[in-house]
């Protein structure tokens, strides 16, 4: 799948798990624009999906739940009131 499909699918699918505000999406978009860090850690999305396909070994690799992105930053962007962090 390309990467704008693949997008595109991601975003569908993420309008279907929670509101979505479309201006932020869309300032999303343009800061991913700026500079390849920003790109990286917005398609987190796409490196999970491709993970094992580049890292084949880790396909046997125990299943966890997890959220690595827990900074102040992402605090803003979620927007689903069943969302519970918790801090160390």
């Amino acid at each position: 799948m390309s990467f704008r499909a693949d997008s595109d699918a991601y975003e569908a699918w993420l309008r279907n798990q929670c509101q979505v505000v479309e201006a932020d999406l869309e300032h999303k978009h343009e800061k991913m624009k700026k500079d390849a860090f920003t790109f990286l850690r917005a398609t987190f999305f796409r490196w999970a999906k491709t993970i094992e396909k580049i890292c084949a070994d880790l396909s046997d690799a125990p299943a966890v739940l997890s959220v690595g992105a827990t900074h102040v930053e992402n605090f803003g962007t979620w927007r689903e009131p069943k969302v519970v962090w918790c801090g160390a």
